[in-house]
């Protein structure tokens, strides 16, 4: 018996191929994008929070959560190391973490152990007879490699030229990626105008003027604009690869722009669109990721621009509005008001002074987010799949007849979950989405055959991230910090989730009149009776029918 994960052809590797394109694709919607971080950027955290414990800014009831989470975590980690390795961790997660506690030496040690080809055991892993699950061994790959520093950009690229390839060969080969290491880009970027350039811009050692470039890079950065440039920046960054380096130097721009928005000047810092990454003689966008945090349910109820001066009606104002304005720098803002928005805008939401049930106070707002996502996931996938159904294969036809009259897209939701509950399959349409939206069914059959199970397991991912927001939240805001990996790939995970809440939310709002504690402990009791066949809601109508 051979491994699936050793046949390029398999349904294991498959999966495991579409899940990867899924999880680096700027564009995949929430429902099918990684929910959390991987595994040892969170041990990462949990060394680093020795200082914050010193300090105060986390509380010892936080840093037990996240030990607790990371232990049972570790259960399904299947290449994190040996038993003995395994032991040793274990050790840590039981032991205090203060700043000079051998736990936290421990840990330190523990890590730099078993870091080492951790890419390379997962492919040993998948290339058993009976290999872990494709989903669990795609979402902790993919994740090891974001965190390591990679863009999402820059491993989509990197994907394409190994999209044919088994599981294990995917996996072998994202270990060598892994082992290479981050390299130094010198990358340019064009000034058309600045304020001042004599005496804020010629001191610096990295702006030249454009008389003064070195020919080459002055035809390059030429070709960029019409007009005459004033001259460039010249950055030289360490990074995984060249979009990487581009979104390091875009952070840098973005907090020039911050810094000029306190000089009183009628001019203002231009710089062309693209920048010029010389170390690989391309040109490359430049601009901040979009972290794809979504709100559509202003858009499908025509609220998008129903907004009203927050003082002259004032009592026609709700909370929401407030939130969408605490959480608007997720999108495109800095790293430290996009988190603490998104956190204040959940805080104020989901949590209430009043609730008699108070014993995990503010954090408890992570747990009705995470309890709302969930519940919003089965529609989000149900409904993208009945879109991809193809009317000339088998039973496509029929099917297609009763979506064609569905009124909603709950209705059509409901109609795959009832097509995939009889046969556990679906005609999908042969596209470039087809492995994504097969690895979609595989896991919505999943969800039908043990509702309350996915629905908590989805959960528990959710929030832990969530919690982790609540955290960094904690030392941007008490510890004054805005430096770390943590807090990057915290926000490249949360905002899309975020977004989810938001919209969850705003619909239920708008659409329902219901409050958004109200619509948690709706989310909250149907996934505890998501498997009550008698009693319980249908998986389509977790948060309602509407």
């Amino acid at each position: 018996m051979s491994s699936p994960g050793t046949d390029p052809a398999s349904a294991y590797s498959r999966h495991v191929n579409a899940r990867f394109r899924d999880f680096t694709n700027p564009r995949t919607p929430w429902s099918r994008r990684l929910w959390d971080v991987g595994t040892f950027l969170t041990l990462e955290e949990l060394h680093e929070v020795g200082q914050w414990l010193d300090r105060q800014v986390l509380s010892p009831s936080a840093v037990n959560w996240l030990q607790r989470s990371l232990e049972a975590r570790l259960g399904q980690d299947a290449a994190f190391g040996s038993k003995e390795l395994r032991q040793q961790l274990t050790q840590c997660l039981r032991s205090d973490l203060t700043v000079r506690s051998d736990g936290r030496r421990r840990l330190r040690h523990v890590i730099d152990v078993a870091r080492p080809g951790y890419l390379d055991r997962w492919a040993a892993q998948v290339a058993l007879d009976e290999p872990p699950g494709a989903e669990r061994a795609a979402r902790a790959t993919a994740a090891h490699l974001l965190d390591s520093g990679h863009s999402l950009v820059g491993l989509r690229r990197w994907l394409g030229e190994h999209s044919q390839c088994s599981a294990v060969d995917l996996l072998v080969q994202a270990a060598e990626l892994a082992d290479k290491g981050p390299r130094m880009f010198s990358i340019w970027v064009r000034v058309n105008d600045l304020p001042e350039i004599v005496r804020l811009a010629d001191p610096l050692p990295h702006f030249t003027r454009h008389a003064s470039l070195p020919g080459p890079i002055a035809d390059k950065l030429r070709s960029l604009d019409s007009i005459p440039a004033l001259g460039a920046f010249n950055y030289t960054v360490e990074a995984r690869d060249a979009e990487r380096a581009v979104e390091l130097v875009s952070e840098v721009i973005e907090r020039m722009r911050a810094r000029a928005r306190f000089a009183h000047s009628n001019r203002h810092i231009v710089f062309s669109s693209e920048v010029y990454v010389e170390t690989e003689d391309r040109f490359i966008e430049l601009r901040v990721p979009d972290r794809n945090a979504a709100i559509m349910s202003l858009v499908t109820e025509g609220q998008l621009l129903d907004v009203i001066p927050a003082k002259t009606y004032a009592a026609e104002r709700h909370a929401i509005d407030d939130a969408l304005e605490l959480a608007a720098p997720l999108n495109s803002g800095g790293l430290a008001p996009a988190i603490s928005g998104a956190w204040a805008a959940l805080e104020a939401l989901l949590t209430d002074s009043q609730d008699s049930d108070k014993k995990e106070g503010k954090v408890g707002a992570a747990t009705h987010a995470a309890r709302l996502v969930a519940c919003s996931w089965p529609r989000a996938e149900l409904t993208a799949l009945s879109y991809r159904i193809d009317p000339e294969r088998g039973t496509g036809r029929e099917l297609s007849a009763r979506l064609d009259v569905a009124e909603t897209n709950r209705d059509r939701s409901q109609i795959i979950a009832d097509q995939l509950r009889n046969t556990g399959q679906i005609p999908l349409l042969r596209t470039w989405r087809l492995p994504s939206d097969a690895a979609a069914v595989t896991r919505m059959n999943r969800l039908l055959a043990n509702p309350t199970g996915m629905l908590t397991q989805v959960s528990d991912y959710v929030e832990g991230s969530l919690r982790r927001m609540y955290r960094c939240r904690n030392v941007i805001v008490h510890g004054g910090s805005t430096r770390g990996d943590v807090l990057d790939s915290t926000l490249r995970v949360v905002a899309p989730l975020v977004g989810a809440t938001l919209d969850r939310i705003t619909h239920a709002h708008i659409v329902l009149g219901i409050e958004p504690l109200e619509l948690a402990t709706r989310a909250d009791a149907a996934v505890a009776l998501a498997s009550d066949h008698s009693m319980g809601p249908h998986i389509v109508d977790l948060l309602g029918r509407r």
